[in-house]
């Protein structure tokens, strides 16, 4: 945001929780204790800014520097490559071997609107109505839905979510927040920014088909609130099988305030409602925050969390935040790494594995005449600012970044948004390292299979390394970075494992998987799922696990039909029972804790266990996976 601006303004259905169940097509042999690489030296980042002046991508000119636009790789065509959408209405097509072409029919961006010199346009990309191609949502001064046909796009002008004036906001995010299998939007609107009469967020809840139309939710903590929000973020951050909520609030006018963060209750309490996330240190740190974007930088099988802040308090910028996940739930702010040290004002934080090492890497776009940042992890909890590379060796205001393999060489490029002519496309030629694509297909979970995890184990550098993957329509800023999701291999000869676990609760595990290539995963149609007449009848349900998979301990949720005697067995991948714990005998929902020990109070193994509910002569099984 611009700090000179900003001075100068005066019922959800909870029979859709499933539990998860591991399909017949394999078993996880070759699980085994989760590490950091540590082996010889990976090839250094090698970037070609890209200057071909038949390319429409890096001609055109960027919008004037008083624009907060976004972009996404996203292939909006379906035919397998992904292509660029930038500022309001600029969508290239991806013709293969580094040809774009300038789409000027597609209506998108066709009912913008303008009225001011300072400006700003969000966008996120996912299937809203589930028929096999991307939907877009842009906001801004207005703010539209254009469903896709084909690849023309049409904005959608009736119901709740067609009055444009009435949705206008800063940023916007798809997500399905009620495991209902479609996807939801959250528009954030931020207070003084944005022409128009005072108003808070807009959330919109998709109510499928056959209609697909859109209801407005207005009883929420999330829409109720009046701030200065910048961008949302959608991540089950505490991985129980939701979406969780957060935004930034970045006042950009010389104070600071905890960001806007909330949890979601739906397998809590089975309803899809939300609190605020008060906790220490991510609920009260005080920020200028601009984006929070979760993802496993540490391969330890859970969420961190990484915020972008703007000006602070100096009115020159301010560090970025990144807080480490632990074991127990807690987070820990992580200190003295340049990585949280560099005092900018930043906007986009993009992460990828740019150098196919087998850990993520982050970009930062920052405002103003500022370097970008590239902070590369160097594999043990530490980073390494790098200044080698044209993306981070001129000074100049950039806003959105996006990542995608746009050439599908198996590395990833980068896309930056900056103002006028600095508007820049980097092809990444890094060599030397091995990688993996996976395309998500949902078909009981949203079609674009936003709120996914994918995880891989594979051995790098001669150590066993899990790495972890949240399918997400908004990680960078006011855009997204591809969906195909990418994970660096380093010399690792074989994935050993893949798992997904989709946000319907049904899970794809293969094993053997070949690297270095694209591969495309749909989810499975014939898992069991839980009824809700078969609850009715009386059989005890187990309804998931969290974290997954789990370090030190899972915390299980499970449902009692009855007061009768009811345990919890813990079985080996062999079937021996290891633990039984006697659960208090009575009829509703239940968290239980499972420490990972067996029944003499020895730690097990990493591997995969089953966890069998007992109650009345009726059970239910649930797979969690250990990693260690």
């Amino acid at each position: 945001m611009l700090r000179n601006f900003r001075a100068s303004l005066t019922p959800i259905d909870s029979t859709r929780i499933v539990r998860r169940q591991l399909p017949a097509v394999c078993t996880l042999a070759l699980l085994g204790l989760a590490s950091t690489p540590t082996g010889p030296a990976v090839a250094a980042m090698s970037w070609t800014k890209v200057t071909d002046a038949s390319n429409p991508i890096v001609t055109d000119q960027g919008a004037d520097s008083q624009k907060y636009y976004g972009a996404s790789w996203i292939d909006y065509d379906g035919d397998g490559d992904i292509d660029l959408f930038v500022d309001q209405d600029l969508l290239y097509r991806n013709d293969g071997a580094g040809v774009f072409t300038k789409i000027l029919t597609s209506g998108l961006g066709s009912l913008k609107t303008t009225t001011q010199p300072f400006s700003m346009e969000g966008q996120s990309w996912a299937d809203v109505d589930n028929d096999g191609d991307l939907d877009a949502f842009l906001s801004g001064e207005v703010g539209y839905l254009y469903r896709n046909a084909a690849g023309l796009f049409t904005p959608v002008q009736s119901g709740a979510i067609g009055t444009g004036l009435d949705n206008r906001g800063w940023a916007c995010t798809w997500a399905d927040y009620d495991n209902d299998g479609f996807v939801d939007l959250m528009i954030t609107l931020p207070d003084g920014f944005i022409p128009g009469p005072t108003s808070s967020n807009h959330l919109f809840h998709n109510d499928g088909p056959p209609n697909w139309t859109f209801t407005r939710v207005t009883s929420e903590p999330i829409t109720s609130e009046i701030a200065p929000f910048t961008v949302a973020t959608w991540a089950d951050y505490d991985d129980d099988g939701d979406q969780d909520l957060f935004i930034g609030s970045g006042p950009a006018n010389g104070t600071v305030i905890p960001d806007y963060l909330y949890r979601n209750l739906l397998t809590e309490t089975g309803t899809a409602n939300f609190e605020r996330i008060l906790d220490a240190p991510i609920g009260t740190d005080l920020q200028d925050g601009q984006v929070w974007n979760w993802i496993d930088y540490d391969n330890d099988g859970d969420l961190d969390a990484y915020l972008t802040n703007y000006a602070g308090t100096s009115g020159t910028g301010m560090a970025n935040r990144l807080y480490r996940h632990e074991s127990d739930g807690s987070f820990t702010p992580i200190t003295g790494q340049p990585i949280v040290l560099d005092a900018d004002p930043s906007l986009a934080s993009t992460w990828g594995d740019l150098d196919n090492d087998g850990d993520l890497d982050c970009f930062v776009a920052t405002d103003g005449s500022v370097r970008d940042r590239i902070y590369e992890n160097n594999n043990d909890g530490t980073f390494t600012s790098i200044f080698t590379t044209p993306l981070s060796g001129v000074a100049f205001a950039t806003r959105s970044a996006t990542l995608g393999d746009y050439d599908d060489d198996g590395d990833l490029d980068l896309f930056v948004n900056a103002p006028t002519i600095r508007r820049s496309l980097y092809r990444n030629e890094t060599t030397g390292n091995h990688w993996l694509k996976a395309t998500l297909v949902g078909t009981v979970s949203n079609r674009a299979a936003i709120g996914a995890r994918v995880r891989i184990k594979a051995t790098i550098w001669g150590q066993p390394v899990w790495q972890r993957r949240d399918v997400s329509a908004q990680n960078q800023f006011q855009g997204q970075n591809d969906l195909r999701q990418h994970f660096g291999l380093g010399d690792a000869a074989v994935i050993d494992s893949l798992i997904v676990d989709w946000p319907s609760g049904r899970q794809s595990i293969l094993t053997g998987v070949a690297r270095d290539q694209h591969i495309t995963l749909a989810e499975p149609t014939s898992a069991s799922l839980e009824t809700t007449e078969a609850r009715q009848v009386g059989r005890p349900v187990l309804l998931g696990s969290w974290p997954a998979p789990f370090a030190e301990g899972t915390r299980v949720r499970l449902r009692l039909h009855s007061d009768a005697p009811a345990v919890l067995a813990v079985h080996d991948a062999t079937g021996r029972e290891q633990r039984r714990i006697v659960l208090t005998s009575a009829a509703g929902d239940q968290v239980v804790t499972w420490d990972g020990r067996d029944a003499r109070g020895a730690e097990l193994p990493g591997g995969v266990y089953w966890l069998r509910l007992e109650s009345a002569g009726r059970s239910d099984r649930l797979q969690v996976v250990r990693i260690r």
